[in-house]
């Protein structure tokens, strides 16, 4: 899963510390701001305290974290730094644009990484603008869908690396040469099949409440992963 973000490493490097070094890189700030995420939601949702109430109802979510932050002065300041951390955690997902492109065969070799990625910057910067005033809203509502990609993409690939691949391993010459490569049909029917039986049928979001997440309390549980 690390992928081309550790390519620069040396070939000796223990599988072991790769894991580490990536699982506690994702653990400790998403633990961290999920929590406080949590805590935050609970105070001006469930508990309606009436600073963070009103500065959401209001505001929504910047005026929120300007009131929770304290003081006037510090809170501006983190969100200022907040605002410049959203680029840099975009970087990664462009960079990874010019590399997925070059997946789909050997005529996309021929294109240079930096055009996907500058196509992909242009297309997020027209969606932030346009949709500057309901972003918030849409991200909220597809975030679990991208979840729900996520976990089954990963099963998926653990089933193929452990249990397929794990005695015969990988012919590593063969990576660009396609008709030595598997169809991957079977991963896909597995994604579908996934998506079928337990993310549709489990999704409760706002624009969507399906059977099985309409009978967990009044307005559904998103139980889709």
């Amino acid at each position: 899963m690390a992928a081309d973000y550790y390519v620069n490493y040396p070939s000796e490097t223990k599988g072991w510390k790769a894991f580490a070094l990536t699982w506690f890189g994702l653990l400790a700030p998403a633990a961290f701001t999920t929590i406080v995420g949590a805590l935050l939601g609970n105070a001006t949702i469930t508990a309606a305290y009436p600073p963070y109430s009103d500065a959401y109802s209001t505001g929504g979510l910047g005026d929120l974290l300007l009131v929770a932050f304290h003081s006037l002065g510090w809170s501006k300041f983190c969100l200022v730094m907040s605002a410049f951390s959203r680029p840099g955690n975009n970087i990664l997902v462009l960079y990874s644009m010019g590399l997925s492109v070059q997946l789909l065969g050997d005529f996309s070799h021929a294109v240079l990484r930096f055009i996907p990625s500058l196509v992909a910057t242009v297309f997020v910067a027209v969606l932030g603008i346009v949709g500057k005033e309901h972003l918030s809203d849409v991200i909220s509502d597809f975030i679990s869908m991208l979840g729900y990609w996520t976990i089954s993409f990963t099963v998926i690939l653990l089933i193929e690396d452990e249990w397929f691949r794990g005695t015969d391993g990988y012919d590593m010459a063969a990576w660009d040469t396609p008709v030595q490569l598997l169809w991957g049909i079977v991963a896909v029917l597995a994604l579908i099949t996934g998506y079928c039986a337990g993310g549709i049928p489990g999704c409760g979001q706002n624009w969507c409440i399906r059977p099985i997440a309409a009978r967990i309390g009044d307005y559904g549980g998103d139980v889709g992963i």
